[in-house]
């Protein structure tokens, strides 16, 4: 009788056991299936509606990114509120440094994530931080190139830097047309002009019959023959043409010495959608609130591209 009460207690203390490790396992094993731990890195296709990096020279990109995200929609989500910065044509490489991180580039041979350049975040930074907070937006910490590493074979440098050589484009006639480009350089222009231009030289136009834009110019016209420089050192080619009746959107403003300076020369483009709305803005911008104006504009553009 002793030995079957032995033999039982034996057992039950054997299930009793083999209860509580199975239980331990299927705890632990939960756990690791519900942690906060980041997901396994993956290449993935970059989508056509994350509009900020889309066409950029890689097509794939790695998750999770650089900025923690970890599906392709949060990384559409959190890129949105950055087009503006890009289409603002503060810096070149603008675009390469904020897809370095939010669209990293994923490489199936390469187990590693490949970083920005500090010199890269550097270049941006300088170009884009004083326009950013003519808006009332700082530089962000989460883009602070303390984090990057100094330049070397395994991180993503500028490429501008690269390309610039000593006969480079004026930037007032390399302006991109986009919309927040466009109304950025109205609000810090004092003239902005519908203009036909006369001669050319290597560093001024003659502005042969123009029309204000502007509506704090009362005058709504220019003197003929009005020079406008390329630039204030005047040492840079700008490839217009004075020929035909072609007519131009000229933004400048005037120095101390009286002489007016190109910020932007366009060709005039009806057929071009941005070029076209923010000629309509005109009318009604105020440069004060104009920050939170092209945000909301980015977020319905992005929303309308991520339903279609």
């Amino acid at each position: 009788m002793a030995n079957a009460k032995l033999l039982l207690l034996l057992l039950l203390h054997t299930v009793l056991f083999t209860l509580v490790v199975r239980s331990a396992y299927i705890s632990e094993s939960w756990a690791m299936l519900t942690s906060d731990r980041p997901s396994a890195p993956k290449c993935v296709e970059i989508p056509r509606n994350l509009t900020l990096c889309y066409g950029i020279q890689y097509s794939t990109m790695r998750l999770p990114n650089l900025l923690e995200h970890e599906t392709v929609d949060e990384v559409i989500e959190q890129a949105a509120p950055w087009i503006p910065l890009h289409r603002l044509n503060c810096h070149p490489d603008t675009q390469l440094f904020l897809c370095s991180l939010f669209a990293p580039v994923c490489l199936a041979t390469l187990d590693r994530e490949i970083l920005p350049c500090r010199s890269l975040c550097t270049a941006v930074q300088q170009g884009c931080e004083g326009r950013m907070r003519q808006y009332g937006f700082p530089w962000p910490e989460m883009l602070s190139c303390k984090k990057y590493p100094a330049d070397n074979d395994m991180c993503i440098g500028a490429v501008s830097e690269k390309s610039s050589g000593l006969n480079h484009t004026c930037p007032s006639c390399s302006q991109v047309g986009t919309y927040e480009n466009i109304l950025d350089n109205y609000c810090r222009s004092q003239i902005v002009l519908k203009a036909r231009i006369g001669t050319v030289n290597e560093s001024h136009v003659n502005v042969r019959k123009a029309r204000s834009l502007k509506r704090s110019d009362r005058k709504r016209s220019v003197v003929k023959d009005t020079i406008i420089h390329f630039s204030a050192d005047r040492g840079c080619p700008c490839p217009v043409s004075g020929s035909g009746d072609a007519r131009f959107l000229i933004m400048a403003d005037q120095n101390e010495k009286g002489d007016f300076i190109a910020n932007l020369i366009l060709p005039w483009n009806n057929t071009d959608k941005p070029f076209k709305r923010a000629i309509r803005s005109f009318r009604k911008l105020n440069c004060q609130s104009l920050g939170r104006e092209i945000r909301e504009s980015a977020y319905r553009l992005s929303a309308r591209r991520s339903t279609h």
